[in-house]
């Protein structure tokens, strides 16, 4: 979704939050604005589909890459500027700045041995925006697979050399969700 619109819809709802316009319970937008907002509206729907839908998805005996995954195979230049040594919450809000957060949660994900606390709770205060259990687990299937220290490219395939690089990393990642969940369940457990 292009930056343009998610940053309308952000504008228009803080517009109604401030009640800009409100006279008596009443909020003037013009159509124009209603039919930009409704833009803004499908054109998020389909970000939050894309931020959540793995990268790498296995059906019968064929692999389907995702735009970002096709990317990382075909673009050597890209694949080596994603994948670092060290990661730092530097690269996480560059890539939250650029709403790119499946990269956002892969570099959290490596950041998690180490900071395991700030990441957890980093990645829970989005999940009122969306749902962040599945974002990581989408983020894992992206990323993991072409992970230069996990994965060789063969023929643009991967070829895990690694697998249990491969398995750290599904650890972390059900570690993280199994916090979520923990989370989500203790907040109900509040509200009610």
């Amino acid at each position: 979704m292009q930056v343009r619109n998610k940053l309308w819809l952000g504008l228009c709802l803080l517009m109604v939050t401030l009640g800009w316009g409100q006279e008596q319970d009443t909020f003037y937008l013009s159509q124009e604005q209603l039919t930009q907002i409704q833009k803004s509206e499908e054109a998020l729907s389909v970000w939050f589909e894309e931020i959540k839908t793995p990268g790498v998805k296995i059906e019968g005996n064929q692999m389907i890459f995702s735009e970002e995954a096709q990317k990382l195979i075909k673009d050597v230049s890209y694949r080596e500027n994603v994948y670092k040594e060290n990661y730092s919450f530097a690269d996480v809000q560059q890539s939250l700045a650029r709403f790119e957060m499946q990269k956002a949660f892969w570099q959290m994900l490596n950041l998690y041995p180490d900071h395991k606390e700030d990441v957890v709770r980093y990645i829970y205060a989005y999940d009122k925006a969306f749902p962040t259990d599945e974002v990581v687990v989408a983020s894992f299937y992206t990323y993991a697979f072409f992970d230069p220290a996990i994965t060789d490219l063969s023929e643009g395939k991967p070829n895990v050399h690694r697998p249990d690089i491969f398995e750290d990393y599904l650890r972390r990642t059900q570690e993280i969700v199994t916090y979520i969940e923990y989370f989500r369940n203790e907040e109900a457990k509040t509200k009610s």
